[in-house]
């Protein structure tokens, strides 16, 4: 299982792109447990995306993938947000309505966890840019240093201490 779990991690390490499945066998519930211990909501995706096999169980891999993404954004949600998320969540379901076989299903379920994986992405995304906003306050608020007092020019100097006029 550990030899597993480094192949999942070597494999999906510096934005590299899964091209098959990791797990020996396509075994069901390693594929589960890989995409579980994935270290982010997208490579559990791309486990899932490439370990599928286009049948019904496809949507127990998919329910992980909407689980593990939606600890990311849910709370942070604003109704808005939530109505735009169920929205395109409905949206793959009615694309899929018509078809009633193991594919569709597994298309259906795969469309949803994608879903979740951009709705972390960008709830991730928005918080990286709280973090570099200039304008957001860091840490305790610090008082600005007291200004010095403005320059006088010395009395009895013409024209503001200029010296005289040309």
């Amino acid at each position: 299982m550990a030899a597993l779990l480094f192949l999942v991690a070597a494999s999906l390490s510096h934005g590299q792109t899964l091209v098959k499945c990791p797990v020996e066998d396509r075994d069901p519930a390693l594929i589960a447990q890989a995409a579980q211990d994935a270290p982010s909501c997208a490579q559990a995706y791309e486990i899932m995306n490439v370990c599928r096999s286009n049948t019904n169980g496809d949507a127990k891999f998919a329910q992980i993938v909407v689980d593990k993404c939606e600890k990311i954004f849910v709370p942070a949600l604003d109704e808005p947000t939530f109505k735009a998320y169920h929205a395109a969540r409905d949206s793959c379901a009615r694309r899929f309505a018509q078809r009633k076989d193991a594919a569709a299903t597994s298309f259906q379920s795969t469309c949803e966890a994608g879903v979740a994986v951009v709705f972390a992405h960008r709830a991730e995304l928005a918080a990286m840019r709280a973090l570099r906003d200039p304008r957001q306050p860091r840490g305790p608020i610090r008082t600005p240093a007291p200004e010095a007092p403005p320059l006088e020019p010395p009395r009895g100097a013409p024209f503001g201490g200029l010296g005289p006029r040309p």
